[in-house]
């Protein structure tokens, strides 16, 4: 129970780094809810796999957490720039937060 935990955060961990992982943590709750939610989904059923997909998604709360206070971290910001089309969206990097 507890491996299927393990192996489905992992999984869905290394989709995020697919992502690209500072702008994962950027946006750590978001992430941390939509990938509890997906493991619950797909493993609920049994009581067994919905202890693996609670199990998993604190494995991967305690990950973003940990990764949200030691690396850097972008987010997006609405910013205005000289050149045309003087406002955008922009990925601003965050030092750790303490």
């Amino acid at each position: 129970m507890l491996l299927a935990g393990v192996i489905a955060a992992a999984g869905l961990l290394f989709l995020a780094f697919k992502l690209g992982m500072r702008k994962v943590i950027g946006y750590d709750i978001l992430f941390d809810i939509l990938i509890t939610a997906v493991l619950m989904a797909s493993l609920a059923g049994t009581y067994a796999g919905m202890m693996a997909a609670l199990f998993g998604g604190l494995l991967v709360s305690v990950v973003l957490f940990i990764m949200k206070r030691t690396m850097h971290h972008q987010k997006l910001h609405y910013v205005r720039t000289k050149e045309f089309p003087y406002r955008g969206l922009m990925w601003k990097t965050h030092l750790p937060e303490k």
